[in-house]
């Protein structure tokens, strides 16, 4: 006869050698996404779950300002930056007027690219 009682496995132990611990936001990393990033990402970095951030948006108590453009939430990296007390982003300067967001290599940047690797917790 089995016991009344049911018992779990535990949980394995976190792995800080794992990918995990390399994908830390930065205010680097925060800057590249560019102007506006989408909910999901932005939860990540303020440590909110997916789920409960798109409850947040639908509700209008998400803990920094977003707009809705059509189906999408997006969230301006700025206040991001400022709720999270980091640095605010550089000013552009005459200098850089006449490149108009243009990168080294000619390119553009922004959008939601993570050059790191590192995709939002699901």
């Amino acid at each position: 006869m089995r016991s009344a009682r049911r018992t779990r496995n535990p949980a394995p132990a976190a792995n800080p050698d794992s990918d995990d611990a390399a994908c830390t936001w930065t205010t680097e990393r925060i800057l590249a996404l560019g102007a506006t990033t989408d909910l999901a990402t932005a939860a990540a970095i303020l440590g909110i779950s997916r789920s409960a951030a798109y409850k947040l948006a639908a509700r209008d108590a998400f803990p920094v300002p977003l707009f809705r453009a059509g189906a999408y939430y997006r969230v301006p990296t700025a206040p991001i930056l400022r709720k999270l007390h980091l640095e605010s982003p550089p000013v552009s300067t005459a200098d850089d007027t006449d490149r108009a967001g243009a990168d080294e290599d000619g390119g553009y940047s922004g959008g939601d690219s993570d050059t790191t690797g590192c995709s939002p917790p699901p």
